[in-house]
């Protein structure tokens, strides 16, 4: 697994590590969301998207709102939605959340069609490319795949909270008002097997951009958060990692959706997380029990280092 010390503090940063929905997660699930509550899903045709919006739809969510470019694979989700939960209303949207007139359409049909603030927004959407160890690798004018990266990872994510976020801050006192990304700890990494610098610094911009939201909204109420979902073995990330590493693509693709469930219900229980890099595989309970050392050490964000406090190994 990860070869730097940093990455392996924060993948283990609780000291219990869960690779399926634990005892709190799947109460979460079982226990009915607010009514009504609406959730916007960018990136939910597939993979850990679609665990996503089934993890709210079983936890009574009221109106779902699927966005992704492939709006058939949005149908087949929308058609498994409406089996285990009936009464939940489900919008599908094409949107290529590169583009800012296909987000701003996004949030236009949110405004207009559902007539109703959102009360949590996922950003799910992502891109990762080939995996090159080496930046002179490849040809950067032919294939774009350092301009794609930034485009969907960091622009597209830039697009949703500015067209989305309004949508979150109309919800009314004591409702909802979650802005969740679905980041990486690829954002840590550096080096090892895995070490793509096109998706690693990518998503860490994309988690500097949760960053500026939870420091402009934070005090009107919005928990703006990165989630890492896990290893989870998806379509993305059977095309685009070593053979080496695909061993370790363990966990439940429900552990993330549950995790967020769990996160958004009551995100002003939690406004201590804001702007913070967190992870499905942390236990829940033991992360709530660390908020004292988490907020009095400023942890789980980026910073420079002005010191040479050595990192254990």
């Amino acid at each position: 697994m990860p070869s730097d010390p940093r990455v392996s503090a924060i993948d283990n940063f609780t000291p219990t590590i869960h690779h399926a929905p634990g005892t709190t997660l799947r109460a979460a699930i079982t226990s009915p969301l607010p009514t009504p509550y609406t959730v916007c899903i960018i990136g939910a045709s597939r993979g850990i998207g679609a665990g996503v919006a089934l993890s709210y739809a079983r936890a009574g969510a009221t109106t779902l709102l699927l966005a992704a470019r492939n709006t058939t694979q949005l149908a087949d989700v929308a058609a498994q939605i409406n089996a285990i939960a009936p009464s939940c209303a489900v919008h599908t949207v094409a949107c290529d959340i590169s583009s800012p007139t296909s987000v701003r359409g996004l949030a236009a049909h949110a405004a207009t069609r559902l007539r109703a603030h959102l009360d949590a927004v996922v950003v799910n959407s992502g891109y990762s490319g080939h995996v090159e160890l080496e930046l002179t690798r490849g040809d950067a004018a032919a294939d774009g795949q350092w301009a794609q990266a930034f485009a969907v990872n960091a622009l597209g994510t830039y697009h949703a909270a500015h067209y989305l976020v309004p949508l979150l801050l109309g919800a009314p006192e004591g409702a909802g008002r979650a802005f969740v990304v679905v980041g990486s700890i690829a954002s840590c990494i550096r080096t090892g097997a895995i070490a793509n610098s096109k998706y690693c610094v990518s998503k860490m911009a994309q988690v500097r951009i949760v960053e500026h939201v939870a420091e402009q909204f934070g005090a009107r109420g919005l928990l703006a958060v990165a989630v890492h979902p896990g290893a989870v073995e998806t379509e993305m990330a059977m095309e685009s990692a070593p053979e080496e590493f695909k061993k370790y693509l363990v966990d439940d693709p429900e552990l993330c959706g549950h995790f967020l469930v769990w996160l958004t219900r009551e995100p002003g229980r939690f406004q201590w997380m804001n702007g913070r890099l967190l992870s499905a595989n942390w236990d829940p309970d033991e992360l709530v029990e660390m908020k004292e050392e988490v907020v009095d050490g400023d942890l789980l964000k980026f910073e420079a280092k002005t010191s040479a406090e050595k990192v254990s190994e």
